[in-house]
This record gives C-alpha cells, sequence and structure tokens, in this order.
C-alpha cells in the first residue's frame, strides 16, 4: 500500500514492566461499558496499532490540539489511551475520557447503555480513518497552494494499512464467458454462522459460488440480454489485522445462536484469494477473540480474550485480567512461538473453543514461499 511502514511485532521496550510480565490492565465497568472495554483490550494489543500509538505517530502530526479552537480527536483518544494502557504499571483503571467522548466515535451511542461490540469496533475504525482522510487532505492542501503538484489523496491511512483489504465480485456469464468485476474494500468479513460448525465451514460458504438463475438472472454486456450467471466473491487484497465478525443474531427479533464455533489458531487463507492478488497466500495468527454471554444484543455481557506482548493468553472481564494457562485437557498444545508451515493448522486452546465467541481478530504472516 506504500502509506506507512508497519511495525508487525511487538517490541517489548516500549512497555511498561507490568505490561511485559502480565496481565493486560483491568479496566473498570462504567455501567454496561462492557462492550467497550473488551473491544479497547484488542485494540491495545492489536501488535501494529500498539507500536504507532507508542510512538505517538498521529498526534504528534494531529492539528486537534494546536487549532485556535481545540476539539478532542478521535485517534488522539484512542492513541493515549492504547500508550497509557502498555506503559502504566498499575492493575487497574478507568476508561472515563474515551466514555464520556464516546459520541465522538458514535453519535447514537449513549453513556449507560448497552452496545454493540462489533458496531463499536466499527464506528472506532471510521472515525480514525476518516481523521487520517481529513489530516491528508489539509496537508495536500497546504503544500500545492494553487493548483501545485501535493500528495494525492487516494484514501489511503494507517488505519487502512491496518485493517483494510478488499474483496473481488466476479460475475461470469454461462454463455459467452464475459467477465465482470467489481471491488469493494472491507475493514473486515462477517460471517453467517446458523448452519455452519466451524469457521473454515463459514468461510467456504461465505466464497461459495453463486448461481445467478431463473428471477435472478445477470444481464450481459456482451449478450445483451438476461443469461444465466455465476458470482464468485474472492479476496484480492488480504488486510494486514483481519476481524472476523461471527453473527450470532438473527431475525427480526435478534435471537441468539447458541452453538460453539470451532476454530484453529491458524488461518490460512490461499483458497480464498483472487487469481489477481499479490499475496496469493496469507497466513494468519490469532490474537484476541470478543466473547457474548446472554441471550439478546440489548443485554448480557461481553469479554476479551487476548494475547498480549510475550505470547501469552489473557482473560480480560472488565476489571479483572488473569492469565489463562493452556490446561491439560486440550487435545494439542500450541504456542505461537512455534515455527509453522504452510498449509499447517493448529488447534486453537480449549478455553477458547468452548467460548460463545462474537469476533476475531488474526495479524497476518506473509510465508516466503
Amino acid at each position: 500500500m506504500g502509506f506507512v511502514e508497519l511495525q508487525m511485532t511487538w517490541q517489548p521496550s516500549l512497555l511498561s514492566e507490568k505490561r511485559k510480565k502480565g496481565p493486560p490492565l483491568g479496566l473498570r465497568n462504567l455501567g454496561n461499558s462492557c462492550y467497550l472495554n473488551s473491544v479497547l483490550q484488542c485494540l491495545t494489543y492489536t501488535p501494529p496499532l500498539a507500536n504507532f500509538c507508542l510512538r505517538s505517530q498521529h498526534s504528534s502530526s494531529c492539528d486537534a490540539s494546536a487549532s485556535k479552537k481545540p476539539r478532542d480527536c478521535p485517534f488522539c483518544i484512542l492513541e493515549a489511551w492504547i500508550a497509557r494502557s502498555l506503559t502504566l504499571d498499575l492493575t487497574l483503571d478507568s476508561p472515563s475520557k474515551i466514555q464520556s467522548c464516546i459520541k465522538i466515535f458514535a453519535e447514537h451511542f449513549r453513556f449507560g447503555r448497552q452496545e454493540d461490540a462489533h458496531e463499536f469496533l466499527r464506528y472506532v475504525i471510521d472515525a480514525c480513518h476518516n481523521t487520517c482522510l481529513r489530516l491528508k487532505k489539509l496537508r495536500r492542501k497546504g503544500s500545492e497552494g494553487v493548483g501545485g503538484g501535493g500528495e494525492a489523496v487516494n484514501g489511503n491511512t494507517v488505519v487502512k494499512e491496518i485493517f483494510g483489504g478488499a474483496l473481488q465480485s466476479q460475475v461470469k456469464c454461462l454463455g459467452c464467458g464475459g467477465e465482470s468485476n467489481k471491488v469493494d474494500e472491507i475493514m473486515d468479513i462477517s460471517l453467517d454462522i446458523l448452519n455452519s460448525g466451524s469457521l473454515k465451514e463459514a468461510m467456504h460458504k461465505f466464497f461459495k459460488p453463486e448461481v445467478l438463475d431463473g428471477n435472478n438472472k445477470y444481464k450481459c454486456d456482451n449478450c445483451k440480454k438476461l443469461v444465466a450467471a455465476r458470482k464468485q466473491l474472492s479476496i484480492c487484497q488480504a488486510p494486514n489485522i483481519l476481524v472476523i465478525q461471527l453473527k450470532r443474531f438473527e431475525g427480526i427479533l435478534g435471537a441468539k445462536i447458541d452453538r460453539l464455533i470451532t476454530f484453529d489458531e491458524v488461518l490460512i487463507l490461499s483458497t480464498f484469494m483472487s487469481k489477481a492478488s499479490q499475496d496469493p497466500h496469507p497466513v494468519y495468527n490469532l490474537f484476541g477473540t470478543i466473547v457474548h454471554s446472554g441471550y439478546s444484543p440489548e443485554s448480557g455481557h461481553y469479554y476479551a480474550y487476548i494475547k498480549d506482548a510475550m505470547g501469552r493468553w489473557y482473560c480480560c472481564n472488565d476489571s479483572l485480567s488473569h492469565f489463562q494457562p493452556y490446561r491439560r485437557s486440550c487435545l494439542r498444545i500450541i504456542y505461537s512461538s512455534l515455527v509453522l508451515t504452510k498449509g499447517q493448522g493448529l488447534t486453537v486452546p480449549l478455553f477458547l473453543q468452548m467460548e460463545l465467541n462474537h469476533m476475531i481478530l488474526m495479524e497476518v504472516r506473509h510465508p516466503k514461499s
């Protein structure tokens, strides 16, 4: 992408001693703020975002505080929080600043009301991305003057570098073989799990070819008529950080799909990549999940599992953050420090498999071969 060189691995020298030795900073529940706490824990332990924030790379160039009318910048707020969480030697803190500024991220969110964790994550990502775009436009305007050359505003930001990817939708006429391709940018993938028992199965169903026929025929530009066609989704750009939402609520009433969905610690996407992709064999390592316990999106409780900078798994449940050991009952005991070969699938620790996961976060690894 070329916007900024991401530091994908942890830099322990930037962390406080308490964060090196664990556990993660516990977060007080300020009243139905478990959704916020679980999202903050996962964002804090997203390696490239954490490294970027620990170096104050956004705030050092942001105009929010330097302007004549200082304002709250969503990215500055997030950066300050992540840096604070990773450098404090405390065991417990309060996300009161972010809670008090909740409307800066999501206008319709209300203090003290239960909200959806995935929705909040998307609002945070979008708010920070839009802030970077605004700054980029200001710099371009200042550098080019009237009709000058300056940096092209191509929609790329560090947020997009971290979370952004792209899906290709290809429709192929079954008569003439003509193809139509459309590319859509994504910040996550949402998967239906109603009839799936595993992440792999849900992924295969998401990318399964669809035949357009009957009342759903395709208007072919070459044939100049409605024809039968095949529609195929594929990934043409794999994100550095892959966020997967498991759609656990269905229908108008939002009934919860209360079923365990199995997944591996390593996810290989080569099966789902488009032929035109420059990275045909992306491999992802699991580093975080968000769990929802309860029966509806308007109630229940969110908490998170994260892998810290030293590769240890922790359960982060509001003010409680405790080490989650790999139990002997696991079929396979796997640590992220193992060298993995391409195509090798590893089973996630049992304590993660037994949870009704709502969101899964993975970081990419690009094999050389």
